[in-house]
């Protein structure tokens, strides 16, 4: 470390005056004989950037550090010096230090590939001046709030996000409501340490003193439950240093074009991690005395990791006392609606959903649990509903949108088998017995010609 600080460059301090990492870093770069541009192009940051940490008008990040570690084989010395730096940063500062984070699922299975996506995205690209948006969307029950919160946590554990985690619920108070940006940012704000006297009483103040407060600092956003990209675009961070995760059971659309957002839809599982999540919670001696069983309770509760839970929950609680009798409890569709642990009910999750339509694309979703067991196309639906087909593809795109079905292919849809089901008991309860008959004989005709 002496040589470093001896390097010869004319802003290097004289003997027994403390060094900045700035001018250790131009030192150790002379002594090597390397000019600005060359070390910018072996620590892959801009030479701008470069210049800046040189002459102390930016601070350097860890990762920069590590950077530089490398390239001028100096050990973790850098490294070193910018931990210490942003510790003291944030003490001095009187940062509040978040970690709201929920406690990842002990069980959780499957969705490999996602989980390698959104942890690139979360670990972000220090060379880019955007903040991380990640969008995690799919069928209600799919497990979208598990995968984030075990990615979050991952990437805590490595080392990211070292200024703080927020957690944020928005769903609103009421079933199908959605929490208001105005109140979010000012919890958000107190969660940040900012006295409740000095939050701005205007919703635009809120979100640029949230940006303020998050300003140069390394914090992770997760907004769970999200109902639009309204709702979103306040909640936003500016400062690189931060990435943000957002659930919903919408595409939010727009955010890709107004935030850059990386979008990730969850499917259900395969059948490989379907029975190997009910094991997980049964236990092998349960699971090895009936494989058979365990892979057909699988099937009849649609891969859907919150249905197998719940199942699994069943069995492990003695309700049912193998997977054998639970899997021919639930042969019966409408059975598989009124599966439950405590509060936790599997139709209230598509409840959730079906709640956020209007009333022609809700009534378009009942009748096509009428519909066999066919691939869906405007055509089939139109003549099920009654309705032209250019509006029964404007209501099977809405369905999509809000994963209530899903794309086949570029004209086809499909029905989830669990969802079916939710479809055809909500037509039995809230369509007239004659409406039901009609739209089953309109669906027969269509399939005959």
């Amino acid at each position: 470390m002496h040589q470093l600080a001896h390097g010869g460059a004319d802003r290097t301090p004289m003997a027994g005056t403390p060094a900045t990492f700035g001018q250790l870093l131009r030192a150790r770069r002379l002594q090597l004989g390397l000019s600005l541009a060359q070390l910018a192009a072996r620590v892959h940051f801009d030479r701008g950037h470069v210049s800046k940490v040189e002459t102390d008008k930016r601070p350097p990040s860890v990762s920069f550090a590590e950077a530089c570690d490398q390239a001028l084989n100096v050990g973790s010395t850098f490294t070193t010096i910018a931990t210490a730096l942003e510790a003291a940063g944030r003490q001095q500062q009187g940062w509040v230090r978040p970690a709201q984070l929920p406690a990842a699922k002990r069980n959780f299975v499957g969705h490999r590939d996602d989980m390698n996506l959104l942890g690139k995205v979360l670990h972000g690209d220090e060379q880019s001046l955007a903040v991380p948006v990640a969008v995690v969307n799919g069928p209600p029950g799919v497990g979208k709030t598990a995968l984030v919160v075990q990615s979050a946590q991952r990437a805590v554990d490595a080392g990211y996000f070292a200024d703080g985690q927020l957690f944020v619920n928005l769903q609103g108070p009421g079933r199908g409501a959605a929490a208001e940006p105005f109140d979010v940012l000012k919890d958000l704000l107190r969660a940040l340490g900012v006295p409740a006297e000095h939050i701005p009483a205007d919703l635009d103040q809120r979100a640029a003193t949230f940006r303020s407060v998050l300003h140069g600092r390394e914090i992770l956003l997760v907004l769970d439950n999200a109902a639009d990209t309204q709702q979103i675009l306040p909640l936003l961070p500016g400062s690189p240093g931060c990435a943000v995760v957002v659930t919903s059971r919408s595409r939010l659309p727009g955010l890709i074009s107004l935030a850059g957002a990386v979008t990730l839809t969850l499917p259900e599982l395969s059948r490989r991690e379907a029975a190997l999540l009910i094991r997980s919670v049964i236990g092998d001696e349960r699971a090895d005395a009936d494989t058979a069983a365990v892979a057909v309770l699988a099937e009849r509760c649609g891969h859907l990791p919150l249905a197998l839970v719940l199942a699994a929950e069943h069995i492990v609680s003695h309700r049912h006392h193998s997977a054998g009798c639970l899997a021919a409890d639930l042969k019966p569709e409408h059975a598989r609606m009124e599966l439950a642990a405590g509060e936790v009910v599997l139709r209230h999750a598509f409840d959730t959903s079906y709640r956020t339509l209007d009333e022609p694309t809700a009534r378009m979703f009942r009748l096509l649990g009428l519909l066999p067991r066919y691939a869906i196309n405007a055509a089939a639906a139109a003549a099920t509903a009654d309705v032209g087909q250019d509006e029964a593809s404007l209501l099977l795109r809405n369905l999509a949108d809000a994963h209530l079905i899903r794309h086949q292919d570029e004209h086809h849809y499909r029905l989830h088998e669990l969802l079916r089901a939710y479809a055809t008991d909500l037509t039995k309860h809230l369509d007239a017995e004659s409406e039901r008959t009609e739209a089953m004989r309109r669906a027969a005709d269509f399939y005959l010609r």
